[in-house]
């Protein structure tokens, strides 16, 4: 008999025959047989499971969330083989792959000014903007990313990662997965209407998330078995927005939850993040973002463990 196998009964006799002098109620039995088996799931080899593919939405501010998500999957232990991202959802997707600590992260959206964005978030550029129609500049936010990451490629990156961007020319769909991976975070989450388009190989390449907003066929392309899709929930029910960004952020959520419906039928298991109280440009609601995002990865963890190890069953108890 298979060792694991013999693990696994002894598991079980340990729940039935010992229920009586521990009290142990069905609901521990089941969390300790599934967490016998996600042990096992996590520590196989790669080609001995699933390949898992995380894939995080856009959601301007609200996608601060995905911070708190991949806190928890992380200390979970997931095995992460492939990720993807959009917009918000690329910037935090390639600073965690480009082994920032989720601390930093964290520390990075609380503290992020328009100075780290563009130069010319200031007067002069403003008034360039009303009246001369010239849109701000997005390559203050390329140095920072620089800065963060040290200069690196995708093909630097421990796990598979690419972005998408949108062509503003042709409406084409843009992916990034080499080069600077700088370049690609600045297109991904480059807002149409705010800042000029990013020249590039005779493009003009503007935010991703309007034409993938949570970017499961990426990650599908790449490889991946059981797909993760992790959604910064907006909703449509607060108040209207009330200056220019706010108006070309709800447009984004408007066609992002269209464009979600089919994502979400690709994906394996979705992660809502019920975000959508909290304003897409208030930056004094980050923190909250992220332990919403925490909550709700953390609550949504015993299912997903369930069909994951459900996906890799032949091989856990093999």
């Amino acid at each position: 008999m298979p060792y694991r196998l013999i693990k696994l009964l002894l598991i079980f006799l340990f729940c039935f025959l010992g229920q009586n002098i521990f009290a142990v109620t069905a609901k521990e039995e089941d969390a300790i047989l599934r967490d016998f088996a996600w042990q096992k799931f996590i520590e196989l080899p790669k080609q001995e499971r699933s390949k898992v593919g995380v894939t995080l939405s856009a959601g301007a501010l609200r996608g601060a969330s995905h911070i708190g998500v991949m806190e928890v999957l992380s200390e979970a232990g997931l095995p992460i083989d492939y990720m993807s991202g959009a917009s918000m959802g690329c910037i935090v997707g390639a600073l965690y792959n480009a082994g920032l600590p989720l601390e930093h992260l964290q520390h990075l959206v609380n503290n992020i000014n328009t100075n780290h964005i563009s130069k010319d978030f200031n007067i002069g550029g403003i008034l360039r903007y009303l009246f001369a129609e010239k849109l701000f500049s997005s390559a203050e936010f390329q140095e920072f990313i620089d800065k963060e990451v040290g200069s690196k490629n995708y093909e630097d990156l421990p796990i598979p990662f690419a972005c998408v961007s949108a062509d503003i020319k042709t409406g084409e769909k843009v992916i990034f997965d080499s080069g600077p991976l700088s370049l690609g975070v600045r297109a991904s989450m480059n807002l149409p209407g705010i800042f000029e388009p990013v020249e590039y190989r005779q493009r003009l390449l503007v935010d991703g998330g309007i034409v993938d907003y949570m970017p499961v066929d990426l990650v599908k392309k790449m490889g991946a078995d059981f797909i993760i899709a992790v959604y910064a929930l907006p909703s449509f029910a607060g108040t209207k927005p009330s200056n220019v960004m706010g108006y070309v952020l709800r447009i984004g959520d408007l066609r992002g939850a269209v464009l979600t419906e089919n994502s979400e039928r690709q994906a394996d298991f979705v992660i809502l993040s019920r975000v959508g109280e909290i304003s897409s440009s208030d930056l004094s609601k980050t923190n909250l973002a992220i332990e919403i995002g925490a909550s709700s990865a953390y609550q949504a963890l015993p299912k997903l463990k369930e069909q994951l190890i459900i996906s890799g069953v032949n091989y856990v108890f093999q």
